[in-house]
């Protein structure tokens, strides 16, 4: 609706003002779901920083604050509105700094912030307009130029500080995911899981704090469970199908669930309002499909170079969402169409 249109309502001359994208119900406003990620996201920081100390709440703030002053830039180059204030830009500078390694170099999340920003989200049109999500674009950048600098984690068990300058001297670990990928036979025990006791990213290792952030989302509407369950059902039928590891079915799935980026990938990234279907059916097999690359790609991909690779089946889904749901809501609509005049045929015969 153009700016400045008005309309009779309720007897008045009203001025219509124009929705901001991404269209959600007036319930269901940007800043509103943009401060439930934010929020969601603070416990998996405190929960890093009792690990690693300071450093990972550091570099999470650092791909935040690059994210905001990028969007500010962005919007005064392209003389646009600034759209701060919907703190849509701190969500994905503080993905993109969750996804990082404890000692992943400051400069690395600032670069993939401004990547996210100036060249996925801002050329697209901004808030509720870009094609791909710009925190799985911007890791998929780092896995590809700075794999080391990504991929190369801190040892959680020796419970000491990470310096926040020089971390050449830190002790490092084999992920879940990599020892995954290498073939080792695996085995970590449940609640060690849950607590998170094992190297990996920042946001990525504190399963328990991840599913409940996970349930506070889905509480709050910002995340569907019609994307997030059937994508983990699919991840966890690969992983009984095909297990990587020994100790049985239950040791497989748990181990592929808990390792890399899976279950952080899908609760906050592919949940996207902007990048996902809209339509129900299109959510769901929008997961499962998702579910489907995620776990082909640890069986075929470039496992040596890339331990995780949730966030490329990502761009891949953002990329097919469009078809997904037109396809599902013309399947839905044809069949219902086919079953109400097979009931009025029969109601008149």
């Amino acid at each position: 609706m153009p700016m400045g249109q008005y309309s009779w309502i309720g007897g008045k001359r009203m001025k219509l003002k124009k929705a901001e994208a991404p269209h959600l119900r007036q319930t269901e406003r940007v800043a509103y779901m943009s401060l439930d990620l934010l929020i969601a996201l603070v416990p998996l920081c405190i929960f890093s920083s009792i690990y690693y100390g300071l450093r990972p709440v550091l570099l999470v703030l650092t791909g935040l604050v690059t994210a905001v002053v990028c969007e500010l830039l962005g919007s005064l180059v392209m003389r646009r509105r600034p759209t701060v204030a919907d703190g849509n830009a701190a969500v994905i500078g503080g993905l993109v700094g969750a996804m990082m390694s404890p000692i992943t170099p400051y400069w690395v999340p600032a670069v993939a912030a401004a990547f996210a920003i100036l060249v996925v989200k801002m050329p697209f049109g901004g808030t509720g307009r870009h094609v791909f999500h710009p925190a799985a674009a911007a890791l998929a950048l780092c896995a590809v130029c700075f794999p080391t600098r990504v991929f190369t984690y801190p040892d959680p068990g020796l419970n000491v500080p990470i310096p926040l300058g020089d971390t050449a001297g830190v002790i490092t670990a084999l992920s879940p995911a990599e020892q995954l990928n290498s073939g080792a036979q695996i085995s970590y025990h449940w609640i060690t899981l849950l607590q998170g006791n094992f190297a990996g990213p920042i946001g990525a290792t504190a399963i328990a704090v991840q599913l409940a952030c996970m349930l506070y989302l889905f509480a709050r509407h910002t995340a569907s469970p019609l994307i997030v369950l059937p994508y983990l059902l699919t991840c966890a039928a690969g992983a009984a199908l095909f297990p990587r590891t020994s100790g049985g079915v239950g040791n497989s799935v748990l181990m592929e669930l808990c390792s890399g980026m899976l279950l952080f990938s899908g609760i906050y990234l592919l949940t996207d309002t902007v990048t996902a279907p809209r339509y129900w059916l299109g959510r769901v097999v929008y997961g499962i499909l998702a579910g489907v690359l995620v776990m082909t790609m640890r069986h075929f991909g470039r496992s040596d170079q890339f331990p995780c690779t949730a966030f490329f089946a990502v761009l891949l889904v953002n990329a097919l969402a469009p078809v997904i749901d037109r396809w599902c809501w013309r399947l839905v609509y044809t069949l219902r169409r086919r079953l109400q005049e097979r009931m009025e045929r029969r109601a008149v015969q």
